[in-house]
């Protein structure tokens, strides 16, 4: 799934909860941040969760194509190994 918005924050997050459960009812959770440059703790706590709901469950959880600005907002949030990103 390719995420459309520029900034996702805790106003976007219900909806994007809801968008990834339905990811969930697959084998895979894939994500694609080719557009996304900014995202807050709310998104990066989301994606733990989800990561996390999918080890138990067997299944594959994978961000892609992440931009620099949010490698970095990774990286200063300390998530990177939570979400399996290498730097």
């Amino acid at each position: 799934m390719i995420l459309e918005q520029e900034e996702l924050n805790i106003y976007e997050v219900e909806k994007l909860h809801q968008v990834l459960l339905e990811l969930f009812k697959e084998d895979a959770v894939i994500i694609d941040l080719q557009n996304v440059r900014k995202l807050d703790m709310s998104v990066i706590q989301l994606f733990v969760a989800m990561k996390k709901s999918c080890e138990e469950n067997s299944k594959k959880f994978e961000l892609l194509n992440i931009n620099p600005e949010v490698l970095e907002i990774i990286k200063n949030s300390v998530t990177q190994d939570a979400l399996g990103v290498r730097l």
